[in-house]
């Protein structure tokens, strides 16, 4: 299994139980038929940057952590200086390129930081096709992208 499709796994597992030690992980992923060693998932929980938040019995259980939308958009500000091309808008279709390779991690980012404009994002390795739920807030997209130019 690739371990971009573990990390998936692993965050849904985080969803639905309550995983207190990196042995859980282990044996809910066996249980799933996916083979890890307990190095595995250590490595998978530092990639992930998990967290141990505490629960209702006064034990400890590992979380993914919350990103507040300052960071995102911190981090946002800065992947579009580096990154941004250009911003193009036809009714409700918002376009953003940008520099190769750079798409993905942006249209994550723009996700998370305009959830409430946005019903969807496309995107490849430059480019990012994003369908806003209105044509205001289409506008409203392309106008926050045109800060970069």
């Amino acid at each position: 299994m690739r371990k971009k499709d573990r990390h998936r796994m692993i965050a849904r597992l985080l969803a639905d139980n309550n995983i207190q030690k990196q042995e859980d992980f282990v044996a809910l992923l066996q249980e799933k038929g996916v083979e890890v060693t307990q190095a595995t998932i250590s490595r998978d929980i530092k990639e992930m940057k998990l967290v141990k938040v505490p629960t209702a019995d006064n034990r400890y259980r590992y979380s993914i952590p919350v990103e507040t939308k300052e960071n995102t958009s911190q981090r946002l500000e800065k992947l579009m200086k580096e990154a941004f091309v250009s911003v193009d808008q036809m009714e409700k279709f918002v376009v953003l390129h940008t520099i190769p390779g750079n798409a993905k991690a942006s249209a994550d980012l723009i996700e998370k930081q305009y959830k409430e404009q946005l019903f969807a994002t496309i995107c490849d390795d430059d480019s990012i096709l994003m369908v806003a739920r209105t044509e205001e807030n289409a506008k409203f997209l392309r106008e926050e992208f045109f800060k970069y130019l």
